[in-house]
């Protein structure tokens, strides 16, 4: 299993902080806003806790635990798609 983050936080130090937090409990980024890492639906649940926290009134975060096959199968494009 594996827990993605995705996150939109208009405050740059929140959105700094909330990076190092995910950073610091082993996510790997993906994107400027999104994070992964091996894990479950208690990871999530840590994931959350530990970033919520920085939440402004219109921001966002978005947390979910896929499987490895659909994590596997998932799609990534890297640089210029011809």
């Amino acid at each position: 299993m594996y827990v993605i983050v995705s996150y939109d936080i208009s405050d740059d130090s929140k959105r700094i902080k909330v990076m190092k937090r995910l950073l610091a409990m082993g996510f790997t980024r993906l994107q400027k806003s999104v994070y992964v890492r091996k894990g479950g639906k208690g990871d999530a649940k840590d994931a959350l806790r530990a970033t919520m926290r920085f939440l402004g009134e219109d921001d966002k975060i978005f947390i979910i635990v896929v499987s490895n096959k659909e994590f596997e199968e998932a799609f990534l494009i890297e640089g210029k798609a011809a």
